[in-house]
């Protein structure tokens, strides 16, 4: 490798890993932490290690979308700043090929598709698995400490068609409101003064009961809403289940979801003639979604090179512009096409496809025109 082509991998991948790390911290990272604050805003006694292993899992999923917009970006700016300060056409001068230049982006390009592809074929199902099963672990919360449940003074509506809203204080919960939800209208609304909470595991649909005392219930009548047609009832105490089989059955459900599911099993999957034929076709969706998402780095290669050259800017922020409006054309393209993968008639496994290829022809021809000259 000559010092040109040292100089112009340093030049990109320095630029990408600067995009990468902006894009995870700022972008990715700043949601991350705002939710995370949110969530121990109602819920102090949440663990650390809980925290720290949630931030752990975004990073790598982040990473599958974050590698090839940096990328991009990095080879826009990059070739935009050689093309502005006339280096390009001194390379051309000094009897370069189009192609012989790009030499170290197609080397940066193939090192990044490689990391795209063990993030995107193993470490990111890995990493949305694992999410799902901290979503899934409120059941196992539930099992050790039921009041870790309920945020203190705060709805919490993690509970299936039910809100509650209460005070933390002295292991119960004062001041209890309880609504019954019913088609996303209230059926029923709870008082009451106090409520002990524990749950019921051993029987066939495991329950959260909440005894409570000094209750008030209006339950909605016949006709008319809630506050028109209410009866009211008055108990010194009163208790009420609260299905969790829901929970149960997360953990589950997210086993067998194709976003979650390794590679190998991935393949079993979308070729079992046992399974739902929709099933079979988001199986085989999200197996191209994968292979497409790796190679993307070499598209947006191959078409971020002549537009970078054309743009012939300095600023970053031209750059980051174009780069935005590439990654945002591509990635919709995507998800018309994801639209699709329950129809398995319609070989959506193929059309996810179409963005690579509509780029690469459109890269291919410009960076042909561009070497002619």
């Amino acid at each position: 490798m000559t010092l040109l082509d040292r100089y112009i991998a340093r030049q990109v991948m320095v630029s990408a890993l600067y995009a990468v790390a902006v894009i995870i911290i700022i972008l990715v990272l700043g949601n991350v932490f705002k939710e995370i604050l949110r969530e121990l805003a109602k819920r102090p006694d949440i663990s650390l290690m809980f925290v720290l292993k949630f931030i752990a899992l975004v990073i790598p999923i982040s990473l599958s979308l974050a590698i090839p917009f940096s990328f991009l970006t990095a080879i826009l700016l990059v070739f935009g700043r050689l093309s502005a300060d006339s280096e390009f056409i001194s390379m051309r001068m000094a009897g370069l090929s189009m192609w012989r230049i790009c030499v170290p982006v197609g080397l940066v390009a193939l090192f990044f598709t490689a990391i795209c592809s063990w993030v995107n074929l193993s470490v990111t199902p890995w990493a949305k698995s694992e999410m799902e099963g901290m979503k899934a672990s409120l059941f196992n919360l539930m099992k050790r400490e039921p009041m870790l449940l309920f945020p203190d003074q705060q709805v919490m509506d993690e509970l299936p068609d039910h809100l509650v809203f209460a005070k933390k204080e002295d292991g119960l919960l004062k001041g209890l409101q309880l609504v019954k939800m019913v088609n996303f209208e209230a059926e029923a609304v709870v008082f009451a003064k106090e409520a002990k909470v524990t749950v019921d595991f051993d029987s066939p649909n495991p329950e959260m009961l909440l005894d409570m005392k000094e209750v008030n219930v209006m339950t909605k009548g016949q006709e008319g809403d809630l506050m028109d047609a209410t009866q009211p009832m008055f108990m010194e105490e009163a208790a009420v289940g609260v299905s969790v089989e829901e929970f149960k059955q997360r953990g589950d459900t997210a086993s067998n979801k194709p976003d979650n599911l390794p590679l190998g099993r991935l393949f079993s999957r979308s070729g079992d003639p046992e399974l739902e034929s929709a099933v079979r076709s988001q199986c085989r969706m999200e197996l191209s979604k994968r292979f497409a998402f790796s190679v993307s780095c070499i598209t947006f290669a191959l078409i971020g090179v002549p537009l970078g050259i054309t743009a012939q800017r300095r600023e970053s922020t031209a750059g980051f512009i174009l780069s935005m409006l590439i990654a945002v054309s591509y990635y919709t393209l995507l998800n018309l096409a994801d639209l699709m993968k329950n129809r398995e008639d319609l070989y959506p496994h193929f059309l996810v496809w179409v963005p690579n290829i509509l780029f690469l022809t459109l890269g291919f021809r410009l960076f042909w025109k561009l070497s002619q000259k």
